[in-house]
């Protein structure tokens, strides 16, 4: 009989370093990228990702710079699921379709 032993890697990708992340890590680091998206999105709402529009949304009561980005985000939003008309002299909304009959 031989001796040979025959080590057998594991399937997927590889850890980053050492060993792999934790729960813990991996959310801490989601929430980075989150975070980072969020501000980068800031000023180019349209090649935005609907993660960081809603991430700007948040920030809507901080400032009067934050309050026109998330006008902005919200325009967008609005933009993609058809429920906003933007024109090139004034952005205007339209009304929200509601479940409330006034």
């Amino acid at each position: 009989m031989s001796d040979n032993f025959v080590t057998v890697t594991k399937r997927g990708r590889p850890p980053k370093g050492e060993r792999p992340m934790s729960d813990s890590e991996r959310k801490r680091a989601q929430r980075t990228r989150d975070r980072r998206a969020a501000i980068d999105a800031i000023g180019d709402e349209q090649n935005a990702s609907l993660r960081a529009l809603l991430a700007i949304l948040t920030r809507l009561e901080k400032s009067e710079p934050a309050r026109l980005s998330a006008q902005r985000a919200w325009a967008e939003i609005g933009r993609r699921y058809g429920f906003v008309s933007v024109t090139k002299d004034k952005q205007r909304t339209e009304k929200t379709p509601s479940g409330y009959n006034e």
